[in-house]
Formats: structure tokens, sequence, C-alpha cells
């Protein structure tokens, strides 16, 4: 019989015992790893435990947990912006006018902080919200596009992203977000519709064109009226300047004559007044003469001169 040795060899020992040791630890820091989780500033937590969920939402920081059966669901309460593109084609947005017309249309939005307990429970995660979002935002641009013609698009491209974004607001309300702006962008159409909206464009500029001449000439000619008509009233007020003019000079021409025909009338009057006072004032030296028989000739005074005129004979009756 043989007899079995055993190695005695020292280091294939403390080899051993060093894997151990290092396997122990590495155990020991991975259960402790998973013994907690921390909570970012912008988000809360919310334990799932076998399928249990806290009824708590956990607000920044560390979070305990069982390791390997306790997760923490983490919901970021930043702004998120969720966007669906549609192509020209079969993915498209066909118009009331049959035509087929894609774009942009983003979403931005939150969770809402006080119902966060409801997207786990109900929702288990957010990608069943946002595959509700892509379903809703292709059904609420199809659903408005449908409506408008595709001119009708081009011109009220404001007005159609108010009704989408409405729409949008309705299908997702029972759904625990917030949605704060809708904006829809990169509007396309096929190359032929685009052709079309050129030469619209020019023929609309053509017109445009057409009516500023049109109201250039217009101007011109309504210069040109009330410049006659100006020269008109001109005309006619210098004429009545004339008329008045000429009355006046008539008018001044008469009061003349008549001051002239006044004075004569005066100086006629008072030359029969003279030849009145000469007549009496002859009679009166007469008088003085009598003597009984007529006094044919006399000396007299001339009225208002002073002249002495002799008289020189008597006759009697």
């Amino acid at each position: 019989m043989h007899e079995v040795k055993t190695s005695s060899d020292p280091f294939s020992v403390i080899s051993g015992k060093v894997v151990a040791i290092f396997f122990i630890v590495l155990v020991f820091i991975v259960v402790l790893f998973n013994c907690f989780t921390i909570v970012g500033p912008s988000e809360r937590g919310v334990k799932v435990t076998l399928g249990e969920v806290d009824n708590f939402v956990y607000p920044p920081g560390i979070v305990w947990k069982a390791p390997f059966v306790t997760r923490v669901n983490k919901f970021v309460l930043q702004p998120k912006t969720y966007e669906v593109s549609f192509e020209v084609g079969d993915n498209g947005a066909i118009t009331k006018d049959m035509q087929t017309v894609g774009a942009t249309v983003s979403v931005r939005y939150t969770y809402d902080e006080n119902r966060i307990l409801e997207i786990v429970k109900k929702y288990a995660n957010d990608a069943i919200i946002e595959s509700a979002m892509r379903d809703n935002i292709k059904a609420s641009l199809k659903e408005t596009t449908g409506k408008y013609s595709i001119y009708a698009l081009v011109e009220e491209q404001n007005k159609i992203t108010q009704e989408v974004s409405a729409a949008i607001l309705s299908r997702m309300s029972d759904y625990p977000i917030a949605i704060a702006q809708t904006t829809i962008t990169n509007w396309d159409w096929s190359d032929d519709f685009d052709k079309q909206i050129k030469e619209t464009a020019n023929r609309n500029q053509q017109i445009k064109v057409a009516e500023a001449e049109a109201n250039i000439a217009a101007a011109q000619a309504q210069k040109l009226v009330k410049e006659a008509e100006a020269k008109k009233q001109a005309a006619e007020l210098d004429a009545q300047a004339k008329i008045a003019a000429a009355r006046g000079a008539a008018e001044a021409k008469k009061l003349a004559a008549d001051a002239q025909a006044y004075e004569n009338q005066q100086i006629a009057k008072n030359m029969q007044t003279m030849q009145a006072q000469w007549n009496y004032e002859i009679e009166l030296e007469r008088a003085k003469r009598w003597n009984g028989k007529q006094v044919s000739d006399a000396a007299y005074i001339v009225p208002g001169t002073g002249a002495v005129v002799p008289l020189t004979g008597i006759k009697s009756k």
C-alpha cells in the first residue's frame, strides 16, 4: 500500500483565501449598492417591491430599498419634448381637397407631480404615455387637416396649429401630464402643388402691380380734377372780385355825381337867395329916395360887395 501525501504548499493556501475574501467583498459591494438609489434634484421616485407599489413619492435624495427585489422608478419633472413627423405619402395627412401633406408636430409637456403614483399604477412607465401621445398627435393632425383645403392650409397655419393643440389637449386630458406648448413646423406637400403655389404667387404679384398702377392713375386723375376745380374756383373768385370792384367804382361815381348835384343845387339856391337879397336892397334904396315920383335910377350898394352904383335919373309917374 502507498500513502497519500497532502500538499503543504503555503502559497496555494494563501491564494485560495485571497480569492474567497475578494469574492465576499465583491458580493458585499454589489449588495450594498443595491440597497439604495439616488433621486436627482428634478426627479421623483416610487418604490415597487415584487410588483407592489409603495404609496409614497420620494423627493430628491437617497432612497433605501431591499436589494434585488425592490426597484425605484424615477420620473423627471423637467419639460420634455415629444416629436412626431409626417412625410408626404401614405403616412401624410390628407386635406379636404384630397392633397397629401407632411409636417412635424412637437409637443412640450411635463409630468403632473400630483399624479406620479398614477403613472406607476396605471401605466407602469412613461413608454405607454409616449405611445398614446404619438397616436393622439397623429389623429389630431389628420383630423384637423381634413377640415381645410391645401390652399387654406398654407394661408392659415397659425389657426390650424391652435386647433391641433386643442385636439391634443382634449385627447390627452386623462393622462397624468401637463401640455405646455404645441408647434407645427416643416409643412410639406407635393412638388406639383409647390409649382402651383409659385404660379399663384406670381399671378398675385402681377395683380398687385396692376392694382398699384390703377391706383396711381386714379390718384393722378383725381389730382387733375382737383387742380381743375381749384382753377375754376380761382376764376370764379377773380370774376366775383372784378364785379365787386366794378360795382364799387360805379357806386363811387354815383356818390360823386350825387355829391356834385347836391353842391350845384346848393349853389343855385344860394344864387337865388342872393338875387332876392339884391332886389330887396335895390327896392329899399329906391324907397328911401322916393319923393313922390318914381325913382328910375339911384345909387345903391351892390349886396355882398360894398361897391356903389350911381343912379343917374329919376323917373316920375
